[in-house]
């Protein structure tokens, strides 16, 4: 941790992991720890512990804030900071923290969002606090829409209207890939190595589930065959699961979504070539966003909004 004065806590307690970073009064980074230690390996009562040992090793002062988001406000997490129902202002986020009681320390937990639709019930815990970041980092005007691709375990697609979240869907995509690649039939196809989003089985793949989505299951299926009749390499077999895959989900989201010609991509790394190179074979463009700047964007505007006595802290460039 470098010299400058600690002003925030941000913190991302996830299902398996913790990310913790202390930032300065220009949303700075001036430390930071990550640990394996998420939800779902931290015990009810050990939660104030672990926070504790991160805020210690970064020498955070009793009287600095902590502001968090992600599964530590689950059911199963630290205390359940519950839901807001969309369409859903990005400002009621934080005016729905919820503040850990019996401690020291000034923390809040943001809650997720969530869909109570008869036919498309859905969820959201984490991705709605990258929202709020993408909107202090890159503001909207008040009637633009606009739709938001979040890869990952499940995908989220959202649909904004200015500061509104209008709509949103979550796709098992990556959870998919993990089951099929590992406990199914087509585990013995398929090679280890990571896809190649240039590779023209990718490619192809994600452009046979965007023209005909109906049968995913008979192509899926078909990887098996293909490489015992026709010699499917197994890299390429590999590549056509992730293609056919996340052309399904992109497939999905233009049915559901009013998708524009150029969408806002959170993540890059691997994965996020893959669905860049993807949604290029839909037509569609994207602005490429990081998902952890995203992240402590949306906890410090979230903290500058609860704690409105204290100074604003300024946007920063990390």
């Amino acid at each position: 941790m470098n010299d400058a004065p600690c002003a925030l806590v941000a913190v991302d307690w996830g299902t398996s992991h913790l990310r913790v970073w202390a930032l300065g009064s220009r949303g700075e980074v001036i430390g930071g720890r990550k640990s394996d230690e998420g939800m779902a390996s931290t015990p009810r009562d050990q939660f104030a512990a672990v926070l504790e040992s991160h805020l210690q090793a970064l020498s955070v002062a009793s009287d600095i804030p902590v502001v968090m988001c992600g599964m530590v406000g689950s059911r199963q997490g630290w205390v359940e900071a519950g839901y807001l129902g969309v369409p859903a202002e990005l400002r009621e986020i934080s005016e729905n923290a919820v503040r850990i009681s019996g401690g020291t320390r000034d923390i809040r937990i943001l809650p997720g969002l969530s869909k109570n639709s008869p036919e498309h019930p859905d969820v959201m815990r984490g991705e709605e606090t990258q929202l709020v970041g993408l909107s202090r980092l890159v503001p909207a005007a008040g009637g633009d829409t606009r739709v938001v691709c979040m890869p990952g375990t499940h995908s989220k697609w959202v649909h904004l209207t200015g500061q509104r979240v209008e709509d949103f869907a979550s796709f098992m995509t990556g959870e998919m890939f993990s089951a099929l690649s590992g406990h199914s039939v087509l585990r013995h196809s398929l090679s280890t190595g990571r896809v190649d989003p240039k590779s023209t089985a990718f490619l192809e793949a994600v452009r046979s589930s965007i023209d005909s989505p109906s049968d995913i299951s008979a192509r899926l299926f078909s990887i098996r065959p293909a490489g015992l009749l026709q010699d499917l390499a197994p890299d390429n077999a590999r590549a056509k699961l992730s293609g056919y895959l996340i052309g399904e989900e992109i497939a999905g989201a233009i049915s559901r979504f009013p998708v524009p010609g150029t969408i806002e991509l959170v993540g890059g790394g691997d994965l996020g070539r893959l669905y860049l190179a993807a949604l290029s074979v839909a037509s569609i463009d994207c602005r490429v966003h990081d998902g952890d700047q995203l992240v402590r964007a949306g906890l410090t505007e979230a903290a500058s909004a609860i704690w409105k006595n204290a100074k604003r802290l300024a946007p920063g460039n990390d």
